[in-house]
């Protein structure tokens, strides 16, 4: 579950090692003195987010409405909120502003949400006559002041700052099964209805407009009101449209150009593709709202498409710059016309391209790859030099931002960023993993910045690990080293990316690096296969030299975990990723729970008082959804591996009756994952009600699959088919294998079976030749972005084929491992992560070893451990990992140490035969099989370690109850305790 960026920003401005709230920030003074000189004492201020909300005595609270916003900039807020208050005081209406100029610098920011951005101040009045007497009295209140237009409203007539809109005025929400939270309003009839917040007008068909036949300034300027998606697209006022059933025509700007489609929306406003008129030639429009504020100068954005223009104008003659072809204001907004750049950025192509990635490490295909970048590099080499004898500098040089065209050109296409020396400022904005700590603490990048993102474009290009720098500047470098050792990478280059990536170095003499560039020895570097294109069976000296590593890694992962836990907090008990703030604290992905369970495997033992924080925390329906990864059912499973099984018994048996419990089909939040919770309590306490839950679940996802032949797949509630482990067809296979297990019934094997057939009808082929999986099937789904992932790609999958390969005994099924294995025998990708990295994916390979014995599959997984390990950094409290997007770290389940944590201990403990996958399987389920079914392995003690809560059947209540020291002795049962890992 991955967020937009303009929700994440705002959790990496409160703390620099972590993603935090920003409830953790004091609000400075400026709106508050404005507040407490003109309000009176009796009035309630309260805190929510950004948000002070003033509560005037005696008022109700009311549920929605019509609510007028005010808009200002961060010059002008603590002004308007003067001129403001008055006005609200003596109507006596509830309202709520920004708590400081930060805040609403933020709000105004490029970045920031649409459907939200330039509100300061929300005003709830009762009724309509209220609501007319305030926004006319703040219309007076207001005049001559300015502000962005807020594109979900409508301005109040007269006035530039006053909007207005339906909607909510209390928080009221649905909670979904992610664990994020909807927000609703009721309609006439008295059913909740989603209270839309669009980048546009958009009101409930009851309530209508108050102003519906005043006359009004249009939303947006008309040209990009027809172009792309409506719902994507600010719409025209209603009196402008066009007749029902008739397209709106497309309204030249500036009487030439046509925009056709759109390409990019963010708050500064859309990026279109478009067509001049008056040469045919194709176009990009780049748009610029007024109020919208960029970088940390706050530079409003027309006036900084301007400098932008003029700088492009400027470096036209360069040819290493995108052309500029026109610069004008229609209505409020300004664009700039550029060329159409027919290509694709070179952060795409070092990924697309990369034979790394693609696994097809022939010298060959190193050479070819490494000598087209070469010529790349050598062009951005000579634009920076370009711009710096001319004293510009960049300031913001990133690989999204450099097209590249078919005949390998280079096209740098956004300088907002760039400034002349002593002259002018550009926006402040930096890539991270590209930017040195000076220029991020200045605000405004130099010429040393510049070369050192040079240096990061490069090591990109070799590997994605560029970002981990913003965590940690020693992890890329680890990285570097290793990779190159892997694909026996010039020493040249090496040192090349060393010298730039150093912030401390001297300026490079542009001539002497131009030659350094052109003098890499791409041509004759490789004359056989690296090492990395090489098997790698598990040597027994490497492995247990790699083993001692992994169990400091370990042994440093509890210690933070215990020492970085803050158990004073309400929000959360670990450093975790931003989810655990948009969601709930206790879940296994991203709350207490998973790093409670992955504390237990690792140390046998969880402090008492963090066990104590996630018990106080309320379990109920509106706080949990009923999910394994994302609610009750994954805190359940862990109480009860953690040995604390009646009060697991008791948060299951109290999510049997959520209104969620069959919105998703799903592992990670939906009817499956619950379902494989029932299973693990059944198995470890012997409550035939488990079972019977699980079999209801599974009798459910019998009625609602959709059938075709031999294949059988599930809707998400949004419509889409997902693939995949996390919340597809693999995840939901097998549930209902492990239901096969328990019940001994034919009907979910047959299920399970089909719906596996399904994902496996999904596998596309890579350009390198490689079967991975897209994250959904048909139209529904975005266009296929192939995947090797746990939750979404070939290592879910695989998951679940491995097991059924097993139980089945199926030649077919086994040649479509074989099929599938390829994709993830690799060591490196972008983030170590468990869910969405490289530590679910070595996590599939020691699955593979378990079941086929192959000791190249375990050196493959050794490999993927060497590589996680760079990412590891020592703090204070221990060791810790980068989570989402490598941009703070984390410690959770899904993206960070506790996650990862359940592989790195896999690699201590497994054998062929052992079964000792941790991420909530239930492999102790499919062992009492018929040995027929299970190659004859069945009840060995290796396949005893599944998944934390192992044990006994239900005939054997207290066998599951493996706590402590004695969890960790279960797990390491077996060959698994042979020297160099059984092999």
């Amino acid at each position: 579950m991955q967020m937009p960026w303009e929700v994440v920003l705002p959790y990496l401005a409160h703390h620099p090692r972590w993603f935090e709230n920003v409830t953790r920030r004091q609000p400075g003074s400026a709106h508050l003195r404005e507040y407490r000189a003109a309000m009176p004492g009796d009035w309630r201020l309260r805190r929510h987010g950004y948000w002070l909300i003033a509560d005037p005595p005696g008022m109700p609270e009311i549920g929605q409405g019509w609510k007028l916003h005010v808009s200002a900039t961060s010059r002008t807020s603590a002004e308007t909120l003067r001129r403001c208050l008055p006005v609200l005081r003596e109507a006596g209406v509830r309202f709520k502003f920004l708590m400081d100029p930060a805040a609403v610098n933020e709000a105004n920011g490029k970045t920031y949400a649409r459907a939200s951005s330039g509100k300061f101040i929300a005003v709830y009045p009762e009724d309509l006559p209220r609501f007319h007497a305030v926004a006319k009295a703040l219309t007076e209140a207001t005049d001559g002041l300015d502000g962005p237009y807020v594109l979900s409203d409508r301005r109040y007539p007269g006035s530039r700052v006053v909007h207005y809109r339906y909607g909510g005025f209390t928080s009221r929400f649905e909670l979904l099964p992610t664990g994020l939270r909807d927000l609703l309003i009721e309609a006439p009839d008295g059913s909740l209805v989603a209270d839309e917040r669009t980048p546009y007008w958009s009101a409930p068909h009851w309530a209508g407009d108050p102003f519906a036949h005043a006359v009004r300034s249009p939303a947006v300027p008309p040209a990009t009101s027809t172009v792309a998606d409506p719902a994507a697209d600010p719409a025209t006022e209603p009196e402008q449209a066009a007749p029902a059933g008739e397209p709106d025509p497309a309204p030249l700007l500036d009487g030439r150009f046509r925009a056709d489609k759109a390409l990019l929306f963010s708050n500064r406003g859309g990026i279109y593709r478009g067509t001049d008129i008056r040469t045919g030639a194709e176009v990009v429009l780049r748009e610029a709202r007024p109020g919208v504020e960029v970088g940390p100068q706050r530079i409003d954005a027309v006036p900084l498409l301007r400098h932008e223009y003029n700088l492009l104008t400027e470096l036209a003659g360069t040819g290493f710059f995108v052309r500029p072809v026109a610069y004008f204001t229609q209505w409020e907004h300004a664009f700039l016309v550029e060329e159409f750049v027919d290509g694709d950025h070179i952060g795409r192509l070092s990924t697309s391209q990369n034979p790394l990635y693609g696994l097809d490490m022939t010298p060959e295909r190193l050479a070819a790859y490494y000598q087209r970048l070469q010529g790349l590099w050598l062009q951005i080499a000579d634009a920076i030099a370009a711009c710096h004898e001319r004293g510009i500098v960049l300031g913001d040089l990133s690989a999204t931002n450099i097209m590249v065209t078919e005949d390998d050109r280079i096209r740098i296409i956004d300088l907002e960023s760039a400034f002349h020396e002593g002259v002018d400022r550009g926006a402040g904005l930096s890539t991270p993993g590209l930017v040195t700590l000076r220029a991020r603490a200045a605000g405004c990048g130099d010429r040393r910045t510049d070369y050192y993102a040079l240096g990061g474009l490069l090591l990109s290009c070799v590997l994605a690990c560029q970002q981990s720098d913003v965590v940690d500047h020693a992890i890329p470098l680890r990285l570097l080293a290793e990779v190159a050792a892997d694909l026996a990478l010039p020493a040249e280059l090496v040192e090349l990316i060393t010298d730039l990536y150093d912030e401390e170095a001297a300026l490079p003499d542009p001539a002497e690096l131009r030659a350094r560039i052109a003098a890499l020895p791409f041509g004759r570097a490789w004359r056989q296969p690296p090492p990395l294109a090489r098997p790698a069976p598990s040597d027994p000296e490497r492995g247990a030299d790699l083993r001692r590593r992994v169990r400091d890694v370990l042994d440093g992962v509890a210690d933070f975990l215990v020492g970085a836990a803050d158990p004073t907090r309400e929000d959360r008990l670990f450093p975790a990723d931003l989810l655990v703030f948009e969601t709930n604290p206790l879940s296994l992905a991203y709350g207490a729970y998973g790093c409670l369970y992955a504390l237990h495997l690792v140390r046998g033992r969880v402090p008492d008082e963090l066990l104590g924080w996630a018990l106080r925390r309320d379990t109920g329906h509106e706080t949990l959804p009923p999910g394994l990864y994302y609610g009750s059912a994954g805190a359940a499973w862990a109480l009860s591996a953690l040995g604390h099984r009646e009060q697991a018994v008791a948060l299951l048996r109290d999510a049997a009756g959520h209104p969620l419990l069959e919105a998703e089909p799903g592992v990670t939040g939906g009817m499956a994952g619950h379902g494989m919770a029932c299973l693990r309590l059944w198995r470890d306490s012997g409550l035939p009600e488990f079972l019977d839950r699980a079999r209801a679940i599974g009798a459910r996802l019998a009625e609602t699959a959709e059938r075709d032949g031999v294949h059988a797949h599930w809707r998400a509630a949004d419509g889409r088919i997902p693939v995949g482990y996390g919340d597809g067809a693999s995840g939901v296979a097998m549930f209902l294998l492990a239901l096969h297990a328990a019940t001994g019934a034919p009907e979910p094997l047959e299920l399970g079976r089909a719906a596996l057939e399904f994902d496996l009808s999904c596998a596309e082929y890579s350009p390198h030749g490689l079967l991975c999986f897209p994250a959904s099937a048909g139209k529904e789904g975005p266009a296929s972005v192939l995947r090797h992932y746990w939750d979404e790609g070939t290592a879910g999958v695989l998951t679940t084929l491995l097991r059924y390969a097993a139980v089945t005994g199926d030649e077919q099924l086994r040649k479509q491992v074989d099929r599938l294995l390829p994709d993830v025998r690799r060591k490196y990708t972008a983030f170590p992560q468990l869910f969405h990295g490289i530590s679910g994916i070595a996590n599939a390979l020691l699955d593979a070893y378990e079941f086929l014995g192959d000791p190249e599959l375990l050196g493959d997984a050794e490999r993927a451990a060497e590589a996680v390990l760079c990412s590891a950094v020592r703090r204070p409290e221990g060791v810790v990992f980068p989570g989402e997007q490598t941009l703070r770290e984390s410690a959770d389940l899904a993206t960070g140490s506790a996650g990862i944590a359940l592989f790195l201990l896999r690699l201590e403990r497994t054998a062929p035969g052992a079964r000792t996958n941790a991420n909530f399987l239930l492999d102790d389920l499919l062992r009492d099989l018929p040995d027929r079914l299970l190659g004859g392995r069945a009840g060995r003690s290796s396949d005893r370690g599944s998944s934390g809560g192992t044990g006994g059947g239900p005939a054997d209540a207290d066998a599951g109850a493996t706590t402590g020291a004695a969890a960790g002795a279960v797990l390491a049962a077996g060959p698994a305790d042979r020297p160099g890992g059984g092999t």
